[in-house]
């Protein structure tokens, strides 16, 4: 709440199983107009990436892959199916760590992240595993476009995904993606109650939305792989956006050397 405004937070659930191919967007849409909720400008849709992987056919069947000579090494050292090391690989540009605890890498989108964002939940066969959309911005450069196709509504859409944190116990949903909107809200420059002026406040507003869809979208049987955040103020919409703006080099990280 801000002021006496509400902020609203709705699932888009009971949306059906999803296969390569599905129009997310008028999926995403027909269900909100159904509940009452329809979409409105300025909106803000988040869309879990299991979603996206599933439409944009990221799923993989591992007895169709075959390991790489470095991922036969690797799955040696920690303990885990060489095909599913060789997916991991694939899409990743860096080994931070691999032994029987973690299989860290960095993402060629750069994020880093466990096992390279590839996932078993809520993908439907034994052997079959989704993996990261390729460009989770323009997968929500795609959606905004749809949705203003289909509806005349400009809105903002962060693609989110589960993630763990260094030094904190549980995970978060994540912006992996986004558009339309600013990830950022930078408060520096400004002052504070007391008139002190802020030198380092940049808030990550996609993460915080993330993580605040995540309330009604849930992690197992829900079926709800979106929701709508309705009435938030902070928001910058804008054409151009990425998710880039959350990720900072080795050498601004105050973390580095620690892990």
């Amino acid at each position: 709440m801000r002021g006496s405004k509400l902020i609203e937070i709705t699932p888009l659930d009971q949306l059906p199983l999803l296969n390569q191919g599905d129009d997310l967007a008028g999926l995403i849409v027909k269900r909100a107009r159904k509940m009452g909720a329809g979409i409105r400008n300025r909106d803000v849709l988040v869309v879990g990436q299991k979603a996206i992987s599933k439409t944009e056919g990221r799923v993989v069947d591992i007895r169709h892959v075959k390991p790489s000579a470095r991922a036969l090494t690797i799955a040696k050292r920690t303990g885990k199916k060489p095909e599913f090391v060789e997916l991991v690989l694939r899409d990743s540009q860096r080994v931070v760590r691999a032994d029987k605890e973690a299989l860290i890498v960095t993402t060629r989108t750069g994020a880093t992240c466990l096992n390279g964002g590839v996932d078993k939940s809520n993908v439907k066969g034994d052997t079959k595993y989704a993996l990261l959309p390729q460009d989770p911005d323009a997968s929500a450069r795609s959606l905004v476009k749809r949705v203003k196709l289909l509806t005349g509504k400009n809105v903002g859409v962060v693609v989110c995904d589960t993630r763990s944190r260094p030094f904190r116990r549980g995970q978060v949903e994540e912006c992996i993606g986004v558009a339309g909107m600013s990830p950022l809200v930078d408060y520096r420059g400004q002052k504070d109650l007391f008139g002190y002026r802020l030198r380092f406040k940049n808030v990550a507003l996609a993460d915080e939305l993330a993580s605040a869809a995540e309330l009604v979208m849930g992690q197992g049987r829900e079926r709800a792989p979106a929701a709508i955040i309705r009435g938030l103020e902070r928001v910058k919409f804008q054409n151009r956006a990425s998710s880039k703006r959350l990720a900072i080099s080795p050498s601004e990280d105050l973390f580095r050397g620690t892990l």
